[in-house]
Protein backbone atom coordinates (compact mmCIF):
# COMPACT_ATOMS: atom_id res chain seq x y z
CA UNK A 1 0.00 0.00 0.00
CA UNK A 2 1.15 3.62 -0.46
CA UNK A 3 0.73 4.96 3.22
CA UNK A 4 0.99 8.76 3.86
CA UNK A 5 1.68 9.45 8.28
CA UNK A 6 0.31 12.62 8.46
CA UNK A 7 2.39 13.51 11.81
CA UNK A 8 5.60 11.87 12.40
CA UNK A 9 6.08 12.14 15.62
CA UNK A 10 6.08 9.44 18.37
CA UNK A 11 3.44 7.52 17.25
CA UNK A 12 3.03 8.21 13.81
CA UNK A 13 7.21 7.37 13.10
CA UNK A 14 6.74 4.17 14.91
CA UNK A 15 4.00 3.15 12.65
CA UNK A 16 5.19 4.12 10.32
CA UNK A 17 8.74 2.26 10.59
CA UNK A 18 7.00 -0.48 11.25
CA UNK A 19 4.88 -0.43 7.94
CA UNK A 20 7.93 0.45 5.66
CA UNK A 21 9.77 -2.49 7.60
CA UNK A 22 6.74 -4.35 6.14
CA UNK A 23 7.33 -3.55 2.64
CA UNK A 24 4.72 -0.90 2.49
CA UNK A 25 5.48 2.44 0.73
CA UNK A 26 5.17 4.82 3.04
CA UNK A 27 5.59 8.78 3.32
CA UNK A 28 6.37 10.42 6.12
CA UNK A 29 4.94 14.20 6.61
CA UNK A 30 7.04 16.36 8.94
CA UNK A 31 8.64 19.83 9.31
CA UNK A 32 11.94 21.41 10.98
CA UNK A 33 14.69 19.55 12.34
CA UNK A 34 12.89 16.40 12.19
CA UNK A 35 12.27 16.57 8.73
CA UNK A 36 15.45 17.82 7.99
CA UNK A 37 17.03 14.37 9.96
CA UNK A 38 14.74 12.31 8.40
CA UNK A 39 15.79 13.47 4.49
CA UNK A 40 19.59 13.00 5.34
CA UNK A 41 19.88 10.37 8.18
CA UNK A 42 15.96 8.34 7.15
CA UNK A 43 14.36 7.26 10.37
CA UNK A 44 15.42 5.49 13.48
CA UNK A 45 12.71 3.50 15.75
CA UNK A 46 14.16 2.74 19.62
CA UNK A 47 12.65 0.14 20.68
CA UNK A 48 13.27 -3.24 23.37
CA UNK A 49 11.29 -5.32 20.55
CA UNK A 50 14.34 -4.51 18.45
CA UNK A 51 15.70 -0.92 16.44
CA UNK A 52 14.13 0.00 13.19
CA UNK A 53 16.38 2.03 10.34
CA UNK A 54 14.07 3.27 7.30
CA UNK A 55 17.31 5.07 5.23
CA UNK A 56 16.57 6.02 2.98
CA UNK A 57 13.01 7.43 3.88
CA UNK A 58 10.92 9.59 1.86
CA UNK A 59 9.78 12.74 3.98
CA UNK A 60 8.23 16.12 3.16
CA UNK A 61 6.23 18.90 4.87
CA UNK A 62 4.05 19.69 1.65
CA UNK A 63 1.73 17.66 0.94
CA UNK A 64 0.66 18.82 -2.64
CA UNK A 65 4.15 16.76 -3.64
CA UNK A 66 3.15 13.63 -2.65
CA UNK A 67 0.17 12.46 -5.15
CA UNK A 68 -2.85 10.00 -4.12
CA UNK A 69 -2.20 7.58 -1.21
CA UNK A 70 -4.37 4.98 -0.30
CA UNK A 71 -4.26 5.17 3.40
CA UNK A 72 -3.81 8.01 5.98
CA UNK A 73 -2.48 7.37 9.09
CA UNK A 74 -3.78 10.91 11.15
CA UNK A 75 -1.18 11.70 14.26
CA UNK A 76 -1.41 14.95 14.70
CA UNK A 77 -1.74 16.38 17.66
CA UNK A 78 -5.15 17.78 18.61
CA UNK A 79 -4.88 21.33 18.25
CA UNK A 80 -3.30 20.49 14.40
CA UNK A 81 -6.30 19.05 13.51
CA UNK A 82 -7.87 21.37 11.55
CA UNK A 83 -4.66 22.36 9.61
CA UNK A 84 -3.14 18.67 9.28
CA UNK A 85 -6.88 18.07 8.00
CA UNK A 86 -6.82 20.67 4.88
CA UNK A 87 -3.37 19.08 4.26
CA UNK A 88 -4.65 15.87 3.70
CA UNK A 89 -6.83 16.69 0.96
CA UNK A 90 -4.35 16.94 -1.95
CA UNK A 91 -3.40 13.09 -1.29
CA UNK A 92 -6.85 11.64 -1.42
CA UNK A 93 -9.00 10.55 -4.14
CA UNK A 94 -12.05 8.38 -4.29
CA UNK A 95 -11.15 5.39 -2.17
CA UNK A 96 -8.07 6.85 -0.08
CA UNK A 97 -9.05 7.05 3.22
CA UNK A 98 -7.76 8.43 6.63
CA UNK A 99 -7.16 6.34 10.27
CA UNK A 100 -6.97 8.80 13.07
CA UNK A 101 -5.30 7.75 15.81
CA UNK A 102 -5.53 11.32 17.99
CA UNK A 103 -6.08 10.96 21.20
CA UNK A 104 -9.74 12.02 22.66
CA UNK A 105 -13.00 11.17 21.60
CA UNK A 106 -14.25 14.08 18.85
CA UNK A 107 -11.39 13.21 16.34
CA UNK A 108 -13.15 11.10 13.84
CA UNK A 109 -15.95 14.13 13.39
CA UNK A 110 -12.91 17.43 13.44
CA UNK A 111 -11.81 15.66 10.53
CA UNK A 112 -15.34 14.49 8.75
CA UNK A 113 -16.50 18.39 8.95
CA UNK A 114 -13.23 18.92 6.47
CA UNK A 115 -12.03 16.05 4.63
CA UNK A 116 -16.11 14.64 3.82
CA UNK A 117 -18.38 12.23 5.86
CA UNK A 118 -17.24 8.60 5.42
CA UNK A 119 -13.80 8.85 4.75
CA UNK A 120 -12.13 8.71 8.28
CA UNK A 121 -11.79 5.75 10.11
CA UNK A 122 -11.92 5.81 14.14
CA UNK A 123 -8.64 4.29 16.24
CA UNK A 124 -7.00 3.73 19.24
CA UNK A 125 -3.59 2.92 19.64
CA UNK A 126 -1.86 1.51 22.95
CA UNK A 127 1.88 2.21 22.39
CA UNK A 128 3.86 5.16 24.31
CA UNK A 129 6.64 6.49 21.93
CA UNK A 130 7.78 9.85 21.38
CA UNK A 131 10.57 11.95 19.45
CA UNK A 132 14.28 11.14 21.50
CA UNK A 133 16.06 13.72 18.51
CA UNK A 134 15.47 14.76 15.29
CA UNK A 135 14.58 11.90 13.15
CA UNK A 136 14.80 8.70 16.56
CA UNK A 137 11.93 7.66 17.71
CA UNK A 138 11.91 6.06 21.08
CA UNK A 139 9.65 3.63 22.02
CA UNK A 140 8.72 2.87 25.58
CA UNK A 141 6.12 0.72 26.64
CA UNK A 142 2.41 -0.21 25.11
CA UNK A 143 0.82 -3.53 23.88
CA UNK A 144 1.11 -2.75 20.33
CA UNK A 145 -2.22 -2.85 19.45
CA UNK A 146 -4.22 -0.93 17.18
CA UNK A 147 -7.98 -0.83 17.59
CA UNK A 148 -10.01 0.85 14.98
CA UNK A 149 -14.01 1.03 13.41
CA UNK A 150 -16.18 2.63 11.38
CA UNK A 151 -18.78 5.17 12.11
CA UNK A 152 -21.43 2.47 11.38
CA UNK A 153 -19.43 -0.16 13.12
CA UNK A 154 -19.98 -2.21 10.33
CA UNK A 155 -17.10 -4.89 9.20
CA UNK A 156 -15.61 -3.25 5.80
CA UNK A 157 -13.12 -3.72 3.14
CA UNK A 158 -11.11 -0.86 4.73
CA UNK A 159 -11.05 -2.39 8.46
CA UNK A 160 -9.90 -6.23 6.52
CA UNK A 161 -6.92 -3.51 4.80
CA UNK A 162 -6.17 -2.06 8.23
CA UNK A 163 -6.21 -5.83 10.20
CA UNK A 164 -4.00 -7.40 6.99
CA UNK A 165 -0.94 -4.17 7.32
CA UNK A 166 -0.50 -4.06 10.83
CA UNK A 167 -0.39 -7.95 11.13
CA UNK A 168 2.15 -7.93 8.57
CA UNK A 169 4.30 -5.00 10.21
CA UNK A 170 3.79 -7.49 13.80
CA UNK A 171 1.88 -5.60 14.84
CA UNK A 172 -2.07 -6.62 16.56
CA UNK A 173 -4.61 -4.24 14.32
CA UNK A 174 -8.36 -5.15 15.81
CA UNK A 175 -11.61 -4.14 14.45
CA UNK A 176 -13.72 -2.86 17.40
CA UNK A 177 -17.64 -3.58 17.98
CA UNK A 178 -18.32 -0.09 18.42
CA UNK A 179 -16.40 3.09 17.84
CA UNK A 180 -17.30 5.29 20.87
CA UNK A 181 -17.29 2.39 23.06
CA UNK A 182 -13.83 1.91 22.14
CA UNK A 183 -12.47 5.42 22.47
CA UNK A 184 -14.23 5.84 25.57
CA UNK A 185 -12.67 2.43 26.99
CA UNK A 186 -9.26 4.09 25.78
CA UNK A 187 -10.47 7.56 27.43
CA UNK A 188 -11.21 6.17 30.83
CA UNK A 189 -7.10 5.87 30.96
CA UNK A 190 -5.93 8.03 28.80
CA UNK A 191 -8.20 11.12 30.18
CA UNK A 192 -6.81 10.32 33.87
CA UNK A 193 -2.92 9.14 33.10
CA UNK A 194 -2.61 12.20 31.09
CA UNK A 195 -4.19 15.06 33.52
CA UNK A 196 -3.26 12.93 36.63
CA UNK A 197 0.09 12.27 35.50
CA UNK A 198 0.93 15.81 33.99
CA UNK A 199 0.23 17.26 37.42
CA UNK A 200 2.16 14.75 39.02
CA UNK A 201 5.22 14.16 36.63
CA UNK A 202 4.33 10.63 36.70
CA UNK A 203 4.10 7.16 34.77
CA UNK A 204 0.84 5.07 34.28
CA UNK A 205 3.04 2.46 36.71
CA UNK A 206 4.50 5.01 39.16
CA UNK A 207 0.91 6.35 39.44
CA UNK A 208 -0.65 3.42 40.59
CA UNK A 209 2.55 2.39 43.36
CA UNK A 210 2.21 5.62 44.99
CA UNK A 211 0.04 5.34 47.89
CA UNK A 212 -1.26 8.69 47.27
CA UNK A 213 -1.36 9.36 43.93
CA UNK A 214 -3.26 5.82 42.89
CA UNK A 215 -6.68 7.47 44.25
CA UNK A 216 -6.27 10.02 42.02
CA UNK A 217 -6.09 8.31 39.35
CA UNK A 218 -8.44 5.75 40.03
CA UNK A 219 -10.95 8.81 40.86
CA UNK A 220 -9.76 10.46 37.76
CA UNK A 221 -10.83 7.37 35.38
CA UNK A 222 -13.96 6.89 37.20
CA UNK A 223 -15.28 10.46 36.52
CA UNK A 224 -14.49 9.44 32.20
CA UNK A 225 -16.88 6.60 33.05
CA UNK A 226 -19.84 7.76 34.73
CA UNK A 227 -19.57 10.71 31.85
CA UNK A 228 -19.82 8.08 29.14
CA UNK A 229 -22.52 6.45 31.05
CA UNK A 230 -24.53 9.83 31.18
CA UNK A 231 -24.21 9.96 27.51
CA UNK A 232 -25.42 6.33 26.82
CA UNK A 233 -22.14 4.63 25.75
CA UNK A 234 -22.21 1.03 27.69
CA UNK A 235 -18.64 0.87 28.37
CA UNK A 236 -17.69 -2.94 29.82
CA UNK A 237 -18.55 -3.33 33.39
CA UNK A 238 -15.21 -3.75 35.47
CA UNK A 239 -13.10 -1.61 32.71
CA UNK A 240 -11.27 -0.02 35.33
CA UNK A 241 -10.08 -2.58 37.27
CA UNK A 242 -8.89 -4.37 33.86
CA UNK A 243 -6.81 -1.17 33.26
CA UNK A 244 -5.79 -1.24 36.67
CA UNK A 245 -4.61 -4.75 35.80
CA UNK A 246 -2.78 -4.25 33.00
CA UNK A 247 -0.88 -1.29 34.76
CA UNK A 248 0.34 -3.00 37.50
CA UNK A 249 1.16 -6.78 35.70
CA UNK A 250 3.31 -4.50 32.81
CA UNK A 251 4.82 -2.82 35.52
CA UNK A 252 8.21 -0.92 34.33
CA UNK A 253 9.11 -2.88 31.49
CA UNK A 254 5.87 -1.98 29.38
CA UNK A 255 4.75 1.66 30.92
CA UNK A 256 2.80 4.28 29.66
CA UNK A 257 3.55 7.72 30.03
CA UNK A 258 1.04 9.78 29.04
CA UNK A 259 2.20 12.26 25.63
CA UNK A 260 0.52 15.02 28.37
CA UNK A 261 3.51 14.29 30.79
CA UNK A 262 6.22 14.14 28.07
CA UNK A 263 4.94 17.26 26.28
CA UNK A 264 5.14 19.27 29.86
CA UNK A 265 8.21 18.46 30.22
CA UNK A 266 9.54 19.36 27.34
CA UNK A 267 7.91 23.16 26.78
CA UNK A 268 5.72 22.32 24.34
CA UNK A 269 1.73 22.84 23.73
CA UNK A 270 -0.83 20.46 25.62
CA UNK A 271 -3.29 19.05 24.26
CA UNK A 272 -5.80 20.05 27.28
CA UNK A 273 -8.49 21.39 26.19
CA UNK A 274 -9.18 18.41 23.67
CA UNK A 275 -8.94 15.70 27.14
CA UNK A 276 -9.11 17.63 30.68
CA UNK A 277 -11.03 19.98 28.90
CA UNK A 278 -13.72 18.07 26.79
CA UNK A 279 -14.42 15.43 29.72
CA UNK A 280 -14.93 18.70 32.16
CA UNK A 281 -17.39 20.40 29.90
CA UNK A 282 -19.08 16.97 29.25
CA UNK A 283 -19.29 16.51 32.91
CA UNK A 284 -20.98 20.16 33.55
CA UNK A 285 -23.71 19.11 30.37
CA UNK A 286 -24.53 16.62 31.95
CA UNK A 287 -24.36 17.35 35.46
CA UNK A 288 -21.65 14.70 36.42
CA UNK A 289 -19.12 15.91 38.89
CA UNK A 290 -15.48 15.87 37.53
CA UNK A 291 -13.10 17.56 40.46
CA UNK A 292 -10.23 15.73 39.56
CA UNK A 293 -10.43 16.17 36.09
CA UNK A 294 -11.66 19.38 36.37
CA UNK A 295 -8.73 20.13 38.67
CA UNK A 296 -5.90 18.86 36.11
CA UNK A 297 -7.69 20.98 33.54
CA UNK A 298 -7.36 24.55 35.90
CA UNK A 299 -3.70 23.48 36.87
CA UNK A 300 -2.42 22.81 33.95
CA UNK A 301 -4.31 25.80 31.87
CA UNK A 302 -1.43 27.80 31.88
CA UNK A 303 0.69 25.82 29.92
CA UNK A 304 -1.95 24.92 27.72
CA UNK A 305 0.65 27.01 25.09
CA UNK A 306 3.79 25.48 26.12
CA UNK A 307 4.96 28.09 28.17
CA UNK A 308 4.18 29.52 31.60
CA UNK A 309 2.14 32.72 31.28
CA UNK A 310 3.24 35.62 33.59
Amino acid sequence: MRIAVMGTGGMGGFLGAKLAMAGHEVIFIARGPHLDAIKKNGLKLLSNAGDIHIHPATATEDTTEVGAVDLILFCVKLYDTTAAARACLPMMESDSFILTLQNGVESVDMLSSIVGQGRTIGGSIYVSASIESPGVITHSGGNNTIRFAEVDNQPSRRTEVLEDIFTQAGLVGIRAENLQVMLWSKFVLLSANAGVGALTDRSAAQMVADPLVKPLLLAAMQEAYDVASAMGIPLPEGVIDRVLDVIVSNGEKQDLIASQCLDLRKGRPLELEWIQGTLHRLGQHYDIPTPITSTCYAALKRFASGRQNP
